[in-house]
């Protein structure tokens, strides 16, 4: 692989990036639980989604569709 594109894949994935992806999978399966067991409903749960999405930024973020308000 070339220096320059592992020094590039080396300072996008961090230890802090790789976290903050972890915790918002964790927090998403929280929330879709809470979803299935009709605890939130649709609504709460994309607006879980996009706190989520804010507190854990995930890898690729910038790339990600947001949310889609179907509501």
């Amino acid at each position: 692989m070339n220096k320059s594109v592992e020094n590039t894949l080396n300072s996008y994935y961090t230890a802090e990036r790789i976290q903050s992806e972890l915790f918002f999978h964790m927090a998403q399966r929280i929330a879709k639980d809470m979803l299935e067991d009709k605890l939130i409903g649709q609504k709460e749960f994309y607006i879980l989604s996009d706190i989520n999405r804010e507190t854990f930024p995930p890898l690729f973020t910038e790339i990600s569709p947001k949310t889609l308000e179907i509501l």
